[in-house]
């Protein structure tokens, strides 16, 4: 089949949206499928770096950037956007055209109103539209102001209407998919919450860990090393990682939390900072924001514990925390929130350390008996890695993608 794969990712130097991006384009070509990844525009600072050229393979995966102007004012953002998705709509009748495109994937957090060119330039040419949708956006407790509340209306809609376009829909998990079945029959909703690959990890440059471990050289000698990295929106559950860590510091203190990542509110991230002042951890808490995939790596794999501690919320509840997957693939303890899907696929004490959501003392005990049980706990996260490669590698769930496309080409 020739796929083509549209979504603004900040790829290849973003976050865990990127990766899996990444992987699922792996994932299609390896399954000898013609995919070829557009992304209509990119606006966040991971993807400036790769912007200088618009066409270009990473990792194998072809990709082209349709809207690279990466000096446009931010006031102005929403014509880049426009701009993105128009060209981006005009490529898919030129495919189309030639007869070089059997179905199209529209991927991130798809909105009807913004994406309306590509999704209504599909419906006209009858090119088979499946939306890969990863969380039930109209849930999100980050709406502020006035665009905040124009953003919530057009999710409203487009997860109302969307399935009227679409071949197919992909979804993170079966809350998703108990939302989508109001709308289409289940043949036409794949689960798919998330890719892991080994290989993702054997490629790090060395030297960037080395680099790391020598920056913080004098905190993590002789200490413990606590690692979070992502959003940092009200679905993360930080409030409750930073009480329970106040709680594990007065039995460990030689611990240290490092934190990556931030928030795009700063409302949000100054009640963090707030957060981390009112229970005197300043010197504890190292927020260091947004780091290179390299440098991300080196923290996972320094890290003692990793935390996927998302609130219990109908907005987590939909979703699935992309983040697991990296985490799984380090081998280190991971703590998760007993949320969404997680027992679908892990056991607490077996292949994850799971707790009870938003309660920062269950946290702080599994802190503590994984510290007091260490080898043990090693030994967990040896089965959550195999668990992960079992459950979510990316060239059998790609795969897997590619035959619900096929079925429902039909």
């Amino acid at each position: 089949m020739n796929l083509l794969l549209v979504d603004s990712v900040d790829f290849p130097f973003g976050g865990a949206h990127s990766v899996h991006v990444s992987l699922l384009m792996k994932g299609f070509r390896e399954n000898r499928e013609n995919a070829f990844l557009v992304i209509p525009y990119g606006s966040k600072r991971e993807a400036l770096s790769a912007r200088s050229k618009k066409y270009g393979h990473f990792d194998g995966i072809p990709y082209y950037f349709v809207r690279a102007n990466k000096n446009i004012k931010k006031g102005f953002r929403f014509l880049d956007i426009f701009i993105g998705v128009i060209k981006t709509a005009a490529l898919i009748y030129r495919r189309k055209r030639t007869k070089k495109l059997d179905a199209v994937v529209l991927g991130g957090i798809v909105d009807i109103i913004r994406d309306s060119p590509v999704i209504l330039t599909c419906a006209i040419l009858k090119v088979p539209v499946y939306f890969w949708l990863v969380e039930k956006a109209s849930l999100s407790e980050d709406y502020h102001g006035i665009a905040g509340y124009f953003n919530y209306k057009s999710q409203q809609l487009s997860e109302r209407f969307l399935p009227k376009f679409a071949s197919g829909v992909i979804v993170i998990s079966s809350g998703l998919k108990q939302h989508y079945l109001k709308y289409l029959p289940e043949s036409k909703i794949l689960i798919n919450p998330v890719l892991v690959s080994d290989e993702s990890y054997n490629s790090v440059n060395q030297e960037s860990i080395n680099i790391v471990k020598e920056k913080f050289a004098a905190e993590f000698k002789g200490k413990r090393l606590l690692v979070y990295s992502g959003s940092f929106g009200e679905k993360d559950g930080l409030f409750y990682l930073i009480e329970a860590f106040a709680e594990v510091v007065k039995k460990y203190p030689e611990t240290v939390f490092v934190m990556t990542g931030k928030s795009y509110s700063e409302i949000l991230m100054d009640n963090v900072r707030n957060h981390i002042k009112k229970y005197n951890l300043e010197d504890k808490i190292q927020l260091v924001g947004f780091v290179n995939a390299d440098e991300l790596f080196a923290y996972n794999n320094l890290a003692d514990i990793l935390f996927v501690c998302r609130s219990n919320s109908p907005f987590a509840n939909h979703g699935f925390p992309w983040k697991l997957g990296e985490y799984c693939m380090t081998a280190k303890p991971v703590i998760a929130t007993r949320v969404s899907d997680i027992e679908e696929y892990f056991r607490d004490k077996e292949s994850l350390f799971i707790v009870e959501p938003n309660d920062p003392m269950a946290i702080a005990q599994k802190i503590d008996y994984i510290f007091a049980n260490y080898d043990m706990a090693l030994n967990v996260a040896k089965k959550t890695k195999e668990t992960a490669m079992q459950k979510f590698g990316y060239l059998e769930k790609s795969n897997e993608v590619i035959e619900f496309i096929k079925r429902n080409q039909k």
